[in-house]
């Protein structure tokens, strides 16, 4: 299975990244024979959209997005709000998220953390035909929980088992999709934007 862990953070050395590779131990820990890259908006040095953009200057990144399975979102909670360098992906990239499932982990460095998960359910389905798990994690003060080799230090295992479970189910909805993305309805791709 090719998973793809997006780090929704554009700043260096971020909580998010370090989340980014607790989960991709977890992943590999679950089934090495897994392929889980991470793609880090700290180095995909990605311009914002406008209309006018050459999108075929990115071919490189919609690859990389276009090859995995299922994704994992860790999204910080930048003033209440999911980043802009995060939500741009789906501007530049809507097509590589076509039916596959997709896992929310937010992070925050104190007990926020929640209205991210709303924004991106409720914002960025629609053309993308992302398909959210109906399950997702929550890492409040993550700095207490994910330390800067991305281990888990949490004193509980609250944590580890909601990701725990976020992750298997993320595995499971991955082998379905991949049936479902070859079916006919879906390669006719008839209603191209969504609703």
């Amino acid at each position: 299975m090719n998973i793809t862990v997006i780090s929704g953070s554009t700043r260096n050395n971020s909580a998010s990244y370090k989340t980014s590779l607790y989960l991709q131990q977890q992943l590999l820990s679950l089934d090495d024979s897994n392929d889980v890259s991470i793609f880090d908006l700290s180095t995909a040095n990605l311009p914002m959209w406008e209309e006018s953009l050459d999108l075929t200057t990115l071919s490189k990144p919609q690859s990389e997005l276009e090859a995995a399975d299922a994704f994992i979102f860790v999204v910080p909670e930048w003033h209440g709000m999911v980043p802009p360098a995060l939500k741009n992906i789906f501007f530049l990239f809507t097509g590589v998220f076509r039916h596959k499932p997709a896992y929310i982990v937010t992070v925050s460095a104190g007990s926020g953390g929640r209205y991210p998960i709303q924004e991106m359910r409720s914002t960025v389905y629609k053309n993308t035909y992302l398909n959210f798990l109906p399950v997702n994690t929550v890492i409040d003060r993550v700095n207490s929980i994910i330390d800067e080799a991305g281990c888990y230090i949490g004193e509980k295992q609250f944590v580890a088992n909601r990701v725990d479970e976020g992750l298997r189910l993320l595995l499971e909805y991955s082998k379905a999709f991949q049936t479902i993305r070859k079916s006919e309805i879906v390669l006719e791709k008839r209603f191209p934007n969504g609703v």
